[in-house]
């Protein structure tokens, strides 16, 4: 019989074992001090500044983990400078986009608003990582020097307000807190090492407030999934930062009845390593990508209980075909071939067009927004 074929961390170069065993000893470290919760693991592993994902690997693209929309090709950030022209050119301000990458969408953006006449006053990069930080200034600097000084790169929110906050696949990487189901009260997962010293999960002490929290959904013993209690204190940063204008968030995720649907009894977390998807987050510490979906029906909530007004939820797919992706097509041939690959993934069902979801909240907009004339499923999210 044929063997199965190897998985990428199975033949890691000298450099990444090197690297792997030193997260493995600061991991250990942390340990020695007692059972991590899930979620402190969860940001370690992505984000400490020695040993986290997002420190130093090459993430994006096809040497990285996986590839983004914004990389795929200039048509996402073309249809949402559509989407964001009337709103600038009533109003005026900034734009704000949280966690920026290496600044690929930020560029598009600014491109397709300029050519239109409608660039905001200024267009905030709010990005975490020092490196990705000096990718995207290095990427202003060469491809738009023309709009450069319109463009601001930071590591956390400005001292600013903005018209505009636009977020691509950022709530998908806070880090969750993984839950077990027993006797109808949630137990928290911590990170911890066995007898035999093997890395495993344990369950906590029962969760009063995350029982009280899930209760409704009545999930049955051994049921397991997750909780993003970062998403609640993003939006509430997000409306601290908004004027009269729009949040915009795009992620994979679901309704709350779809997220916590019986037959997902082992919840939606997923990791990411060399284009390889697998369930297991205990393995390659700081190496690999770490990754849940997202509770739209919760986020929703947590907008409202902030005064904002649910503006619409749709599929990406919906989103960008309402906003007419793809209206202006390269001349040449190839290119035109190359663009309409793109789109297709971007929103066909069956790629990246039904997985990704959109939604957005408003303060103080006069009209809707076009990219949810096509499809709106705000029922969907039975708020």
């Amino acid at each position: 019989m044929p063997h199965p074929p190897a998985t990428p961390w199975a033949t890691l170069a000298s450099a990444e074992r090197a690297t792997l065993a030193r997260h493995e000893e600061a991991l250990d470290a942390l340990l020695a001090r007692g059972p991590l919760s899930f979620i402190d693991y969860m940001g370690w592993a992505l984000y400490d500044r020695e040993c986290g994902y997002y420190a130093a690997r090459e993430v994006f693209g096809a040497h990285g983990d996986f590839v983004t929309a914004p990389l795929l090709s200039t048509h996402m950030a073309e249809a949402l400078a559509r989407q964001w022209a009337p709103i600038l050119a009533d109003r005026g301000g900034a734009i704000m986009e949280v966690g920026s990458g290496n600044g690929q969408l930020a560029v598009d953006t600014l491109r397709a608003l300029g050519r239109d006449g409608r660039l905001p006053d200024r267009y905030w990069m709010i990005e975490r990582s020092a490196r990705r930080r000096a990718e995207a200034q290095a990427r202003v600097a060469r491809d738009i020097p023309e709009w450069a000084e319109r463009v601001s790169v930071v590591a956390d929110w400005p001292d600013d307000k903005a018209v505009i906050i636009v977020a691509n696949e950022l709530l998908d990487a806070l880090p969750a807190q993984r839950f077990r189901m027993r006797r109808g009260q949630a137990h928290p997962l911590l990170v911890a090492r066995d007898d035999s010293g093997a890395l495993g999960l344990a369950e906590g002490p029962a969760d009063l407030e995350m029982t009280a929290a899930l209760q409704d959904l009545a999930l049955a013993d051994g049921y397991e999934s997750e909780v993003l209690p970062g998403v609640d204190g993003f939006l509430k940063q997000a409306s601290e930062h908004l004027a009269r204008g729009v949040i915009l968030l795009i992620d994979y995720g679901f309704p709350r009845a779809e997220f916590y649907h019986p037959q997902r009894h082992q919840g939606t977390l997923m990791c990411h390593f060399r284009q390889h998807a697998h369930p297991d987050p205990l393995i390659l510490p700081g190496l690999q990508d770490i990754t849940v979906h997202v509770d739209f029906t919760a986020a929703a909530r947590g907008a409202i209980a902030l005064g904002l007004d649910l503006a619409g939820y749709t599929s990406q797919g919906a989103f960008l075909l309402a906003l007419g992706i793809g209206a202006d097509m390269p001349a040449d041939e190839r290119e035109a071939l190359r663009a309409r690959q793109a789109i297709k993934r971007l929103t066909l069902p069956h790629e990246m067009g039904e997985l990704f979801k959109v939604i957005a909240f408003s303060r103080g907009l006069d009209a809707g927004l076009q990219g949810f004339s096509l499809l709106d499923r705000r029922r969907s999210l039975a708020l």
